[in-house]
Formats: C-alpha cells, structure tokens, sequence
C-alpha cells in the first residue's frame, strides 16, 4: 500500500493556546500510534500518534515549556514537554535516543497527511481499528528501526 505524498518540509505546529511553536525541517523517519496505558493518560484518548523525527532537524521556535520527566512502559526514560500556558503535550525526547524527537502528531498544522505506519503496545488498544497496511507490534520494540522500516514501506517519496 503506497499513501499520499509527505509534504514538503518544514512541517510547523503549536500548540492550542498558540504561545508554543516549532518547525521540523525534515523527513519524518516514522508515523506511530501507542496504546499503552500511559499514553491513553497523557493523550485523554485511546492512543497518542507520533512523527518520530531527527532532533538535529528539529526546532523550537518560541514559547515557555514545561518538562516532566517518566519512565515509560519500556523501562526507557523520557521527557515529556509541554506548554506552561495551556498544557498541551507537544513532544517529548527520550534520554536513551537523544537523536530523536517523538513529535504528537495532533499538534502540526496540517495533519492531513498522517496516518500511522505502525502501532505499538497493541495488545492494549482493545477494541481499536488499526491504520490499513500499518505494523502491529506487541509492547515496545527494541529497536525503533523496525518502526522507521514500516514507515518507509507505505511512504518510499524521497
């Protein structure tokens, strides 16, 4: 299954009071859905979608955050940033992977585009319509390439 083209970078987004920005100026390495408990928490839904993306490309552009620091289901730990305003979840970085940058995809501007190329921990998602031609992968792989090798399966544009 191929899905329509990514846009063109830099990919924007903020958050919903408007007082946090950032820019992205590079290809998403991967398009993931969580369902673990923890993310259904932090989301206020049934799973949180993500754009795993290089953090060197990656840029904060204006606006106070806020940094709360967990471990994840996967034992890794991570930083979860958010806006002091109105508390929106943006990203978060995980100190095992600090060439990363885990971007909630619900924040971009234009989320069009997205759908999720994998989901992960989907033995908790219960009753959940996974994303046509995604992977479906139990708890947390150990490897995030097989999440960036899903991504590049349903999305091969340079």
């Amino acid at each position: 299954m191929t899905r329509s083209p990514l846009p063109d970078p830099p990919h924007r987004g903020g958050c919903l009071c408007g007082a946090v920005r950032y820019s992205y100026n590079g290809r998403p390495l991967a398009a993931n859905a969580c369902h673990c408990s923890d993310c259904k928490k932090l989301s206020g839904g049934s799973h949180i979608q993500m754009l795993i993306a290089e953090s060197g490309a990656f840029k904060h552009e204006a606006g106070e955050l806020a940094r709360w620091r967990k471990r994840a289901k996967s034992g890794r730990e991570v930083d979860i940033v958010r806006c002091v305003v109105c508390g929106v979840r943006l990203w978060h970085e995980g100190l095992s992977a600090p060439q990363f940058v885990f971007i909630c995809a619900g924040t971009l501007d234009d989320t069009s585009w997205f759908a999720p190329a994998s989901h992960i921990w989907v033995e908790e998602a219960g009753d959940f319509a996974f994303t046509l031609g995604a992977i479906c992968v139990e708890g947390q792989p150990a490897d995030r390439q097989v999440l960036i090798d899903a991504f590049n399966r349903l999305y091969p544009n340079a």
